[in-house]
């Protein structure tokens, strides 16, 4: 036992290690060398041989840099410069995914923060642009991942569905299958961007009628305020706010 326990420790050093390799790598593709060496503190010739891979930090230094860039403000503001709002409205999102083992931090930290002291088992969003970021938020929390679609993919299954009206009054409908789902699951949505929040209601509307509950909402970003009318029903959590 005394063995498995040192070598489990040892794999776990190993992982953190690893991970800040990952993260000087993909701080790298915003940063040079010297802004990276004066944000971290760390010589410029020590940075480089990290991020190529030359050597691995200490498992002391590997937490020091850890504990610098999962920084709720360190990560905010390094994530807020890459989100575009363009004048027809479109919120674009999607260079945060160049960011993966950070954007996991961050779900993290609003995870635990928001939801840390809440039971949930499964993380629900509806397809399609929030299934990039619902994917990294259940690797990063180990949850599965179910996804909301505005189609049946057989008519051999079962499903559970609720209607979701869009702009322009049209009217849509979301399903779920069935066997997905179960009575007293606890349920995290996900999405990348909420305005009116009609889709999340609709989401939610969906899982109440199965039985499940929804302990609340991350969303990448809110543009707005429309969608504060539903945080009674929901507890609804935008990482930003536009």
């Amino acid at each position: 036992m005394v063995i498995f326990i040192s070598t489990y420790s040892k794999y776990k050093e190993l992982r953190i290690r690893l991970l800040v390799v990952d993260l000087l790598k993909e701080l790298k593709n915003a940063y040079t060398y010297k802004e990276l060496s004066k944000l971290l503190n760390i010589q410029e010739s020590l940075l480089c041989r990290y991020v190529n891979g030359n050597t691995i930090p200490s498992e002391i230094h590997s937490k020091e840099i850890l504990d610098k860039i999962k920084n709720e403000e360190f990560l905010l503001k390094f994530f807020y410069n890459k989100i575009s709002f363009y004048e027809d409205g479109f919120v674009d999102t999607s260079s945060l995914l160049f960011y993966p083992n950070m954007l996991k931090m961050l779900v993290e930290i609003y995870y635990q923060k928001y939801i840390g002291n809440k039971e949930v088992n499964k993380i629900v969003t509806i397809a399609v642009n929030g299934i990039p970021f619902a994917t990294l938020a259940a690797s990063a929390l180990a949850k599965p991942l179910l996804v909301m679609k505005k189609h049946k993919d057989s008519i051999h299954l079962e499903y559970i569905d609720e209607n979701l009206k869009e702009s322009q009054g049209m009217v849509t409908t979301i399903y779920l299958r069935k066997d997905y789902i179960n009575r007293g699951d606890k349920i995290l949505l996900i999405d990348d961007v909420i305005r009116t929040g009609t889709t999340i209601y609709a989401a939610y509307k969906l899982l109440n009628k199965s039985g499940a509950e929804v302990v609340g909402a991350i969303t990448i970003a809110s543009v707005g305020r429309e969608w504060i009318k539903h945080v009674n029903t929901i507890n609804i959590y935008p990482i930003f706010r536009l």
